[in-house]
This record gives C-alpha cells, structure tokens and sequence, in this order.
C-alpha cells in the first residue's frame, strides 16, 4: 500500500513538475525579442522594469526524484516577465510591501543581490518613509559578501550621513572597495570634489556682461538724441534753402525793375551772401550730425551683433525693430548727401537749373515724408520677445529679456533682485474680455499694452498669464522666473588632450550610442536646435569613435521605450552604451523628479512623459558593463561625483593601465547633463545649443582615451562662460546614477586609431 501511494505522489509531483516547468523554462533572447516585437503604442508601458518573481526550476536528482526549487526574483521589463510565466505587480501599483514581497524572502537566506535590492527598497521608500538605517544594515550584508554596488551605496550613505554617522573616510573607503582598486593596489580620488570653490572669473564675467547691457543701453540713447537732432537739423535747412531761393528770385525782380547799382539791389546781394552762408553753416552741421549719427550707428550694430552671437534668442526678438531703425537711418544719411547737393547748386555763382533744382525739392520732400513715417514707427513699434499659443488673442510680451530654454521659457533674475517689470501687448480683433496673471486681473490699455510687477517666490517661480476674447477663445504664456545663483561654483582646470598615447591591451569591447534629438512637438513650442544636435552628435560618434548608432529625431515614447528594448536584447556585458536626450523637459515641483518630454507629450498629462526614473531603472537591467546618459534637458536621482574614480594626476603608464583595467572591469552608470534639474538653453552655440556646442568641441578636439569626468570638467567651463555671456545661468552636472549599477568606474571614450 504504502509503495503504490510513494507510486501515485511521485507521479503527481512528477506531471506537476513538468505542467510548471513548461512556465518555468528560460527563454532565449531571440524568442524575448520576437515576443516584444511590434508592441502596440498602448502596451508601451509593458517595457518598463518591475520585481518578477520567476516560478521554481524543474530539477532531477538522480534518476528517480524529480523536484520544484523555489521561486525566483529578478528585475526585468514586465514583457519579459509575462513570457517567462512570471509574477509581479504593475509599475504603477508597487510599492515598498509588493517589492519586499520579491525580494525579502531571498535577502534573509543570504543572497547578496537581493540583499542589496532590499536595501534600496528601503533607501528608495517607494510610497513609505524612507529608512536609511535598515538600507545601511542590508548593505552592509551583501558589502560583505563582496557586491560592487551595495558597497558604493554604502559609501553614499557614509558620505551623506544617512542612517550612519556621517565620515568621509569610510565613505572613500567603501568607495575604493567597489571601484576594485583595492586589488590593484591603487589609491582613490574622487572624480568631482564636493566642496564649491568660488568661481571669481564667472563673477566677474557676468559683472561685465550687467556692464555691458548698460552701455549698450546708454548708446542706444544717444543714437536716439543724435537722430532727434539731425532730423530737426534737416527742417531747419529745408526752410533755409527755401528762404535762399526766394531771396534769389526777389533780387532777381529788383534787378529787372530798378537800376544797377541801387541801395535796394545792394541791400539784397548782402542779404543773399549772408542767408547762403548760413546755408552752408547748417549743411556743415547737418554732415556733421549724419557722420555722427553713421558712427554711433556702426557702434550699435557691432554691439548688436556681439549680443545675438551670446544669446541668439534676441535676434529674432529684436529684428524687426532693427531693421526699422536701420532704414530710418540710411534714409536720413541719404537725405543728407542730397540735401548737400541741393545747397552747393543753390550757393552756386554758376547759372541755376530750374528743372534740375525742382526734381530735388521734390525728392527731398518725399524723402522727408519717408522719414517721418518710419520715425512714428520706430517709436511705436517695440521687440517682441515672446508670444503665446493658442486660439484666442495674440499675447506679445515685450519686456524683460527672454531666454529660450527647453521646457517653458525662463527669465534670469539677477543677483539680489527679487521682482522685474512686465511688459506686453494683446491683441484682439474680436476684443478683450479679460486678462489674468495667476488667475489675478490685469488692467489693460485702449492700445492693449499691460504692465505689471512680478516677484520672485523661491529659487523658482511659474507665471501663467491668460487672454479670453468675446468668441470665449483663450491663448495663455507660460513664464518661469529664475532666481540667480549664489555666487559659489565649482571651478575646474583644463583637461590636456595632446597625449595621444593609447593603453596597451586592453580591451573596451563594443560601443553604441542611442541618440535622441526632438524639435517638433504637438502640445509644446518647437525648439531650433536638438536634431542639429543629434546628428551632428551620430556623425562624431561614429567616425571619430567607432560607435554603432541608432538616431531617432522626433521621436515618440514608444519609439524610445522600444529603441531602449531592443538595445536591451543587444548589448552583452562587455559592451559599452550612451544614450544622448535634446528636447523638452519637465520638472515635478514636489518631488524634483525628472521627466523627458517625448514629441507626443501632453501639457499637464504625464502619460506620455518619460521619467528619469524608468530610464535609470531599464539602465539597472541592462548587461552593458558602462553606460552614460547625456541629457540636454534635465535628468534626477544622481550620486555625489565622489563615487567615480578619477585617474590621479602625475600616474606613469604602468600604474596608468592597471588603474585602466581595474575600471573596465568595473560597471558604470554615469549621466551628464546640460543644467541637471534647471531649464536650460535652447540656442547659444550657433546651430547648436551652447551645451551641445561645448560637448562637440570638447570630443572633436580629443585625441586619447578620455574619462566622461574629464569631458564634464571643459564642458562644464564652457557652458557656464557662454551662458552667462547671454544673460543666464546654467551649470551642467555630472554624477553616477543611483541605483542604476553602477560600480565606480567612469565611461571611457576610445577615438579610433
């Protein structure tokens, strides 16, 4: 009995075993891809990471007992984890109970790597307060047991002071463990100081542009009051040229009615000779206010034309106006020479040309009518800086300065100033009904110019100003108000790039760039620059570096998310991947989360929207051993530089290459981004933005194997001279992810041989 019933179990636990193994089996990368392959738009949130916990493996023991292990945790994209049969909780819905459910059960048996997945669970709070002390103590225990990252999260811990005492040696020394460099015999130094070091030559730069804006200021005015006088100077001669030619034509009558020689005759020749003095007097001051006026006329434009190469925003802004003013101009310069010409005929002792002297009269007075209508538009007529969207009234804001940045539009405040005069215009032809700032009214005049004060309120302030004409359509202006940096910035020495010297053996493997570049979107203003970017980017990459590339312009969610996958199913642990991001960002006030705006993005809707957050976590599963984010936009959720190993200065080339392979052998997860949570700019390196400029530059003009941490160093001074040459503050940041796998090691570029 007892045989036939050992008999009857074995078999169940046997057809059991085998109807769970068909779920349980590992799947191959060819058949993952096939089954994400053509995901629909709407299954795009299926591409995103979760904790999947795996069914058991079917496993023989000898040749009678066949048993079921336990279950399985791993992170992987929800496809993956639906195809292999497993569990797991939407992305959306999990939090720190459906987590610790995956993951704790493996951690309290000893797993290393699920030790440091509980304590980034517990570091991470995901919708319960954060514990750091629960977080330290399970790094602790995988730190032991030798795991790279729970040692470098360890390290964060240490450096911040988070649920431990707060000690910069401990934290250099977990550091040094992950980064490998206590095998190879190696000192570590930090890749980026903590500390700020005041940055005197950025002060002093931006002074200097303050100064500059003033004198501009100061000679726009005088432009002005020279061109008052001239054109005054211009009525005072035309009506002296009159007065010459009927003193001329009276002469002319006595002469023909009374004898040579008479008093009256001689009154009149006398008169005449003084009257074409005078003439020539004020002809003189005339030339001599035009030359002035064509001086002062080439020093505003140089002016002009140095700030539209600091801050391109402002050409398109203030070109209509410009040209008026440059019309007026050569038209009173023209009025001028012809008027001088007239004079010389008319102080002529030669016979006059009646017909000739008439046509000029004529042509002078419509010159003079050209004039004064481009003179009342000149005055009238004020640069645009930015204009609203929508169906209802024309919104034109005209003062202050605007700087076009990627997401809303910015004002930059200065040092100390805490409100700034707006300035604009509506225009409606179906008429107003009303204007709010921030759901508060605004007055507005009979020509439909508003003005009003703005204030600062933090470091950060949104300002939205609606129109609603009588058809009820409504346009509104989106405006973030900057406030200015403390003067303190990190201030970094050149990198030398001469040495062109390659390391001897070793080997980088496979490189692959995903590279991003969106100009044209539904929902928000276009943007200039970030395909010129992109593909300017692809070509370098590929030429000077040997990447294989994948450029995708314009691209939707969907399309990233899947470009995102597919390289997931590529890339083995020897390769090396960075993914570049130009377009438009967003910001979560609450939690200064980052998100990427793909070119189907909605405002105020963030189904669409790409967190840093879900790139950080997709770069957690990836193999590749080193993977760099560039974003010209914003990215969050960043370490301190403290934990990437920077190569010491002064290193020979033996040490040089140990400290090399120590690294490739190492993971990296590093991002790089052009202003981290702030707005930056869209334009100021010609083509390019002034980030994507600097970012070009720097890898154009490398010849060695070159740490991201180096290239950060150039950038970084050149975005911060550039951008404050134009009026703006924007400082790129460069650190590790967090909780992205990363191990210490930077990301290396390799120019071809």
């Amino acid at each position: 009995m007892s045989v036939k019933i050992f008999q009857v179990r074995t078999l169940t636990v046997a057809v059991t075993a085998i109807l769970l193994a068909a779920c349980a089996r590992e799947v191959s990368k060819e058949e993952m891809a096939k089954a994400t392959e053509g995901f629909a738009i709407q299954d795009t949130n299926k591409l995103l990471v979760v904790d999947c916990l795996l069914p058991g493996q079917v496993r023989k023991l000898g040749s009678e007992m066949t048993y079921l292990t336990q279950r399985r945790p791993i992170r992987t994209t929800a496809a993956d984890c639906e195809v292999r049969g497993g569990e797991y909780v939407a992305y959306d819905r999990a939090n720190y109970a459906s987590a610790l459910k995956i993951w704790l059960p493996k951690a309290q048996e000893g797993d290393a790597a699920a030790q440091l997945y509980v304590g980034e669970i517990f570091e991470k709070g995901l919708g319960a307060q954060t514990d750091y002390q629960a977080a330290a103590q399970w790094y602790e225990k995988a730190a032991a047991q030798g795991n790279f990252q729970a040692q470098l999260n360890l390290g964060h811990l240490y450096e911040k002071g988070l649920g431990v005492p707060q000690n910069q040696e401990t934290a250099m020394r977990w550091y040094r463990k992950s980064a490998g460099l206590d095998e190879a015999g190696l000192q570590y130094t930090p890749a980026v100081d903590a500390q700020n070091i005041v940055n005197k030559e950025l002060v002093e730069l931006r002074q200097e542009v303050a100064q500059s804006r003033q004198e501009a200021e100061q000679l726009r005015t005088q432009l002005q009051n020279t061109r008052e006088q001239a054109l005054e100077q211009q009525e005072n001669l035309r009506r002296a040229q009159d007065e010459l030619e009927a003193l001329r034509n009276k002469l002319q009558q006595q002469k023909s009615a009374a004898p040579g020689g008479s008093s009256d005759i001689q009154a009149l020749e006398q008169q005449l000779r003084e009257k074409e003095s005078q003439l020539k007097s004020q002809q003189a001051k005339l030339g001599a206010l035009t030359e002035t006026l064509g001086q002062e006329r080439q020093r505003m434009k140089r002016e002009l034309e140095t700030a539209r190469q600091e801050k391109p925003s402002a050409k398109a802004a203030e070109s209509k106006a410009n040209d008026a003013e440059n019309r007026l101009n050569e038209k009173i310069e023209t009025y001028q020479k012809q008027s001088a010409e007239l004079t010389s005929w008319l102080t002529s002792s030669e016979k006059l040309d009646r017909s000739k002297i008439d046509q000029r009269k004529q042509a002078l007075q419509q010159q003079a009518r050209e004039i004064a209508a481009l003179k009342e538009k000149v005055e009238r007529q004020t640069p645009t800086q930015l204009a609203a969207a929508g169906s209802g009234p024309n919104i034109e804001l005209l003062e202050p300065a605007i700087t076009v940045t990627r997401g809303i539009s910015s004002i930059q405040f200065g040092q100390g100033e805490q409100s700034k005069r707006l300035v604009g215009r509506i225009e409606t032809p179906s008429g107003l009904t009303k204007l709010l700032l921030n759901d508060k009214p605004l007055a507005v005049d009979a020509s439909g110019r508003f003005e009003t004060d703005v204030a600062l309120q933090g470091a950060e302030t949104i300002v939205q100003i609606i129109a609603t004409d009588k058809r009820n359509q409504s346009s509104n202006l989106n405006l973030r108000l900057l406030a200015s940096e403390a003067p303190g910035q990190d201030s970094f020495p050149s990198v030398n790039n001469g040495d062109s010297k390659r390391p001897g053996d070793i080997q980088f493997g496979k490189f692959y760039a995903l590279i991003i570049g969106n100009n044209d979107y539904s929902a928000y203003s276009s943007l200039k620059t970030p395909i010129s970017d992109a593909r300017s980017l692809e070509v370098l990459l590929r030429e000077r570096y040997g990447f294989k590339t994948k450029l995708l312009t314009n691209a939707s969610r969907h399309a990233i998310m899947s470009a995102l996958n597919e390289l997931n199913q590529k890339l083995t642990d020897q390769d090396n991947l960075l993914i570049y991001y130009a377009g438009h960002g967003e910001i979560d006030k609450k939690t200064q989360s980052a998100y990427w705006l793909p070119v189907d993005s909605e405002v105020g809707n963030s189904a669409n929207w790409i967190s840093s957050q879900s790139i950080t976590e997709f770069l957690s599963i990836m193999p590749a051993r080193h993977i760099m984010v560039v974003a010209d936009s914003c990215y969050s959720g960043a370490l301190t530089g403290s934990a990437v190993a920077k190569l010491p200065e002064g290193m020979d080339q033996a040490k040089r290459e140990r400290w090399l392979k120590a690294m490739n052998s190492r993971k990296a997860r590093t991002v790089l981004t052009s202003g981290g949570v702030k707005p930056v700019m869209d334009e100021g390196g010609g083509e390019h933005s002034v980030f994507a400029n600097a970012f070009l530059k720097v890898l154009r003009s490398n010849k060695r194997v070159i740490e991201d941490y180096d290239i950060f160093r150039d950038v970084s001074n050149q975005v911060r001279v550039s951008a404050s040459r134009a009026g703006f503050e924007q400082s790129p940041q460069y650190a590790p992810l967090q909780h992205a796998g990363h191990e210490g090691s930077p990301f290396f570029f390799v120019p071809e041989v």
